[in-house]
């Protein structure tokens, strides 16, 4: 939760926003506050009446374009579509799906030529916005596109203010719908106060949402994957490697939890040597000690080939999740696979079904991977019950229905639909930034001297508290 001091550096943040004389600068200004709320979490996730503010007060410098006589259902919304971002994953799978068949997709900033050709559809070419720096023109630019379809599906980067503005303007003058998937459902995002609908994903965001003040607006969505049609018969690697993925950030020690160390512990109970796909060796220091204590029986690999990454896995024996931060769907994905999948429920779990294969603490992970790769059993685990739920929730369709049916969805369709196996902890990634020795500037935005003042003498006097 926000600090007072907190609560006063960010109202001094959208005075400036707010005192800016025209809209460039407004927009801008509002941009980089974005990043700065997304990057650093000081426990502040939304920010509905900034968003209103501008709407009500730039409203007048844009005008309604013609609509056409026929719009279109859907249209899926990128700040960015990277080649390997979850957000481009997400909107790939769900225009295949039959319950979102009648939808386009428009990317605001920028997306490789190969991307662009992966999410267009036979009907509907990807539509990429030119750059234009103007500000107005680029918002009345993305009106122009938006009147022409029914609803907005929002898959924006948290500092994306131009699309929520240009959605809520779309909104005014054509009634236009506003659906926010929450990709960043951890962190601070603008669309939380203009969206109709916010498809949550997990049940972090979920809880996540009643701090935002937004729970009433929120419906599960979940998110889509590419499910085999069946647990494919794996070799027999009882005396595989163990593996882990996951970006590599994911992996440094926080909130009283430390891969790391877990790593260096592991190996010195078992002979299996550890495959660890997304670690920088070179670069992440907290790796460094324990690296040099588990010798050549942990191979670092920073990336690796989708082809060559399935092949690794289906020569390990166990998948273990990363921590302190979740590795995303890597997890269910592996487990669907038949790779028995092993985790920490942290309290900022809640991403899929196969969080019930996780255990309670550091320690009990360390336990449960033993015993399984001693006996090659988990006592207390109904897998078969697992796995079927995994299906309900990731497969692509459910996912495509629960959207379409989103805006008529009763109370329990709305839920989250499987049991939560640990409470979720709120302020989490409030607490692992807390206790970080620095913070991030934005790199996305250009940066404001002023706001860039506030939030440095903040950051300063927050560390003199917290010593």
């Amino acid at each position: 939760m926000p600090t007072a001091d907190t609560r006063i550096f960010i109202d001094d943040c959208i005075a400036r926003v707010l005192a800016a004389s025209d809209l460039d600068t407004s927009i801008r200004r509002a941009r980089a506050l974005g990043e700065l709320l997304w990057k650093n979490n000081l426990g502040h996730y939304a920010l509905p009446d900034l968003e209103q503010a501008l709407l009500t007060r730039w409203l007048p410098s844009f005008v309604a374009p013609p609509r056409p006589a026929q719009t279109r259902k859907y249209l899926h919304v990128l700040t960015q579509a990277y080649a390997s971002s979850g957000h481009t994953r997400v909107v790939e799978h769900l225009l295949e799906s039959q319950s979102l068949q009648d939808a386009a997709v428009l990317v605001t900033e920028k997306a490789p030529p190969a991307t662009l050709a992966k999410l267009s559809t036979a009907s509907q070419a990807c539509i990429c916005v030119p750059k234009i720096r103007d500000r107005q023109e680029k918002i009345q630019h993305l009106l122009t596109q938006f009147c022409q379809y029914q609803t907005l599906i929002l898959h924006i980067h948290p500092y994306d203010i131009d699309s929520v503005l240009a959605a809520g303007l779309a909104r005014h003058f054509f009634g236009t719908r506003i659906h926010l998937y929450n990709h960043a459902d951890h962190v601070f995002s603008y669309g939380h106060g203009t969206a109709d609908i916010v498809l949550e994903l997990s049940y972090f965001g979920w809880e996540l949402s009643k701090i935002r003040g937004t729970h009433h607006k929120c419906v599960f969505a979940g998110i889509p994957l590419k499910l085999p049609e069946t647990i494919a018969a794996r070799a027999d690697n009882a005396n595989g490697h163990i593996a882990s993925a996951g970006t590599a950030y994911k992996y440094k020690p926080g909130g009283g939890y430390s891969f790391p160390d877990f790593a260096r512990v592991l190996l010195t109970k078992t002979d299996r040597s550890l495959m660890l796909i997304g670690p920088h060796l070179l670069t992440n220091w907290w790796w460094w000690i324990p690296a040099l204590k588990m010798g050549k029986r942990a191979v670092f690999h920073k990336r690796m080939a989708y082809q060559d990454y399935l092949t690794c896995m289906k020569q390990a024996s166990v998948y273990v999740d990363s921590f302190p931060l979740t590795g995303g769907t890597a997890f269910p994905e592996m487990a669907i696979k038949g790779l028995p999948s092993f985790g920490i429920l942290s309290g900022a779990h809640g991403y899929s079904p196969a969080d019930q294969l996780k255990s309670d603490s550091q320690t009990a992970l360390l336990a449960d991977l033993l015993a399984y790769l001693q006996q090659q059993i988990r006592p207390g685990i109904d897998h078969a019950a697992i796995m079927q739920q995994i299906r309900d929730v990731h497969a692509v369709e459910n996912v495509a229905i629960r959207i379409s049916r989103a805006e008529s969805a009763n109370e329990q369709e709305k839920q989250v639909p499987w049991p939560n196996p640990a409470p979720i902890n709120c302020d989490f990634y409030e607490k692992i930034w807390a206790t970080g020795k620095l913070f991030m500037p934005p790199i996305h935005n250009a940066p404001d001297w002023k706001l860039g003042v506030l939030f440095l003498r903040y950051w300063l006097q927050s560390r003199k508290l917290s010593t």
